[in-house]
């Protein structure tokens, strides 16, 4: 589990073009840090940059996970580590249940080296205990991503921010 985030005097440009110029934030498992700005300040910009989109380009400074740097990690490894983006208003899909969304998103997440996914029994375990967790009503896992309504959709968001 994470327990730190750390940005120290990043630097980041797309296409040539510098657009954070010395970004330093420290987030500690549990705070919530809203970052605020006008458009055009950087702010997906950062949030890309922690992903490792490949379109941005750390410049200088570093980006630490538990004091371990993670800049030159592919995505997929920021993910397994516990950091990952999610859409504020996710798409609605017909079909498929929360729980089936939630178990595929875990299971990229979760998968060994080997290319073993965790069980049904541990994801069920995580579910009830991120459901207890959230507040969230046990029926929420069961309704298909149609059904779920918008505040429903950004409590799934956070689900497995908590990397467990």
């Amino acid at each position: 589990m994470v327990t730190q985030l750390e940005i120290k005097d990043l630097h980041a440009s797309i296409d040539g073009k510098e657009i954070l110029k010395g970004v330093n934030l420290a987030v500690k498992q549990g705070e919530i840090h809203a970052l605020m700005g006008p458009n055009g300040s950087g702010k997906s910009t950062l949030a890309h940059t922690l992903l490792g989109h490949p379109k941005y380009k750390v410049t200088r400074g570093d980006i630490l996970l538990d004091g371990e740097s993670i800049v030159t990690d592919t995505p997929d490894k920021r993910a397994k580590k516990g950091l990952f983006l999610a859409f504020q208003y996710p798409v609605a899909v017909p079909g498929v249940t929360m729980f089936s969304f939630l178990r595929a998103a875990y299971n990229a997440v979760h998968t060994t080296d080997k290319n073993e996914a965790p069980t049904l029994f541990d994801f069920r375990e995580a579910v009830n205990e991120k459901v207890k967790l959230l507040g969230v009503d046990e029926s929420f896992i069961t309704r298909y991503l149609k059904k779920v309504s918008r505040e429903e959709r950004r409590s799934g968001r956070r689900f497995f921010s908590s990397h467990s």
